[in-house]
């Protein structure tokens, strides 16, 4: 049996986590290279596309980008630091990004039932429930500077408001996936091509995110590390 408050385990485990962060940094910033001719054509007008889808995606697109740098930047910083200030950063950009991304799927949806009244304020209440959830959920990584290891050092988080982030964000997008089969299973036969593609990438969508949040909702349920994480910085 794996005795996972050994600090050499623990080591082991931050080394881990310390290589899968520069590599999906790396990944994503490629990704956004790639993929910049949005931008492009959004600034010169050749993209027509609505404020109210292109707000939550920019906060999506960037906010990923600020959280995974922000996570290079505390595993690699070696001067002292505000680690509170540093890590609640994160957490905002973060938790923003895995809200907009909800949201852009909820507008995407609400347009399919061309914002019927009580379909939109269901859903928006709910939305507004997933937004309340994650900006309390902002703040409960609580991180300090370590003088041994010199370095930020994770020495408290809310495990109950972290699975509570993981749960809340499937539950909503959940319901957002049968809303948008619902209102899809009304198109007329012309139309189920598209219907098909919608409803696949909206399932596809569901899939990934639930995986995503299962994995470490139910590491954080099992709680191996006590009351630290992959987080604490200890290679030096």
């Amino acid at each position: 049996m794996v005795n996972w408050k050994n600090p050499h385990v623990m080591a082991t485990e931050a080394l881990d986590f310390n290589n899968v962060v520069h590599v999906f940094c790396g990944l994503y910033i490629w990704e956004l290279m790639v993929s910049f001719y949005f931008e492009i054509s959004l600034i010169q007008g050749k993209r027509k596309v609505g404020w109210p889808l292109v707000l939550p995606f920019f906060l999506c697109r960037y906010g990923m980008l600020l959280a995974l740098v922000g996570l290079v930047v505390s595993l690699n910083v070696s001067t002292k630091v505000n680690c509170g200030v540093l890590y609640t950063s994160i957490s905002v950009a973060g938790n923003t990004t895995i809200a907009s991304a909800s949201t852009s799927l909820m507008i995407r949806t609400l347009a399919l039932w061309e914002w019927q009244r009580w379909v939109t304020i269901t859903i928006c209440i709910l939305s507004l429930g997933q937004w309340g959830i994650l900006i309390r959920g902002m703040n409960i990584v609580h991180a300090v500077w370590d003088e041994t290891a010199n370095a930020c050092v994770v020495d408290h988080t809310n495990h109950l408001l972290l699975n509570l982030n993981y749960f809340c964000t499937m539950a909503f997008d959940f319901v957002i996936l049968i809303f948008t089969a619902i209102v899809l299973g009304r198109f007329s036969r012309p139309n189920e091509g598209l219907s098909g593609l919608l409803f696949r990438d909206g399932l596809i969508y569901f899939l990934v995110t639930s995986i995503c949040n299962t994995i470490p909702a139910v590491l954080n349920l099992l709680n191996f590390n006590g009351e630290f994480s992959p987080y604490i910085h200890l290679m030096q």
